[in-house]
């Protein structure tokens, strides 16, 4: 059995789009609810502002974070 440590780029798609729709996506890999942290961007001072997005499985621990005005991965 090979199981690649990231996700694929089509289930970081998948994952974006179901958090920019306003739910809580499920673990790709393992059907998990995964847990939501926002991540504050910038520093005083900057003329910029980003806000992202981390969302992790706590039962496979896989993670992805982007940036949730672009909808990127970072």
């Amino acid at each position: 059995m090979t199981d690649t440590a990231r996700f694929t780029s089509a289930e970081e798609k998948a994952l974006r789009e179901t958090v920019q729709g306003g739910a809580l996506p499920l673990c790709p890999r393992c059907a998990v609810r995964m847990t939501q942290r926002p991540i504050g961007g910038g520093s005083f001072g900057l003329g910029y502002h980003r806000q992202r997005e981390w969302l992790l499985c706590p039962q496979c621990r896989r993670s992805v974070i982007f940036d949730v005005k672009r909808g990127t991965r970072l």
